[in-house]
């Protein structure tokens, strides 16, 4: 059943489906962490829903350009910019076909929120399992798609669970994309962190800028 969800942040509106993926705070999270102006192109590579791109748009002032493999989602995204009054562009495209679309160098930064689980090639295709579960090489296409849509020096922000932390610092490095600033998430001051925040710049030198950890909920 389709909704309209607030995003409690300057009257914005969501469109979600029940019967599709709907977006969590990890999507909130990197929002946040975002460090973009007025004069920057973003694109959001995976955009689901599009709430990366509808908040972000208002929360930093950047444009954003919004892709996704699968129609229904994007089709949502395009309602909700429209709602909500927002000049965002979504369009329905694999993410290995966004360099020739767009052209190489076209944006300053990129956004991804991308699958976390390894899929299983027994379980079904349907839309939720697209958007949580990542083929086997579909984590590096779209490290390949970012490092060609940004200019040089542009910066990609993407989330990624602490568990996999080892493995997507390195494909970035081999990608070409250093991680340059990470800020952990944890439930509590004594809870493990479970979400890692990393902005990352083509072709930069090394050097990391690690960010006192979020904790979403204080002890009292």
């Amino acid at each position: 059943m389709e909704r309209v969800d607030d995003l409690q942040f300057q009257g914005l509106r969501l469109l979600q489906d029940d019967a599709l993926p709907c977006f969590t705070e990890d999507a909130v999270h990197l929002v946040h962490f975002l460090r973009l102006g007025s004069r920057d192109r973003a694109i959001d590579i995976g955009c689901g829903t599009g709430v990366i791109a509808v908040l972000g748009a208002a929360y930093t002032g950047a444009a954003f350009t919004g892709i996704d493999v699968q129609a229904p989602l994007v089709d949502l995204a395009a309602r909700s910019a429209a709602m909500n009054g927002q000049d965002i562009r979504f369009e329905t495209l694999d993410v290995r076909e966004a360099p020739a679309r767009f052209g190489h160098g076209s944006f300053t930064a990129a956004v991804l929120n991308p699958p976390y689980y390894p899929a299983d090639a027994g379980a079904p295709r349907d839309a939720r399992a697209v958007s949580r579960h990542a083929d086997a090489d579909l984590t590096g296409a779209m490290l390949r798609a970012a490092f060609l849509l940004l200019k040089n020096g542009g910066r990609l922000f993407l989330c990624y669970p602490c568990a996999g932390l080892a493995e997507i610092l390195c494909r970035l490095q081999e990608t070409r994309l250093t991680p340059k600033r990470m800020r952990l998430v944890a439930g509590s001051a004594e809870a493990a962190p479970y979400l890692a925040l990393i902005e990352a710049k083509k072709d930069a030198k090394p050097g990391l800028l690690m960010e006192p950890i979020l904790f979403l909920h204080e002890k009292t």
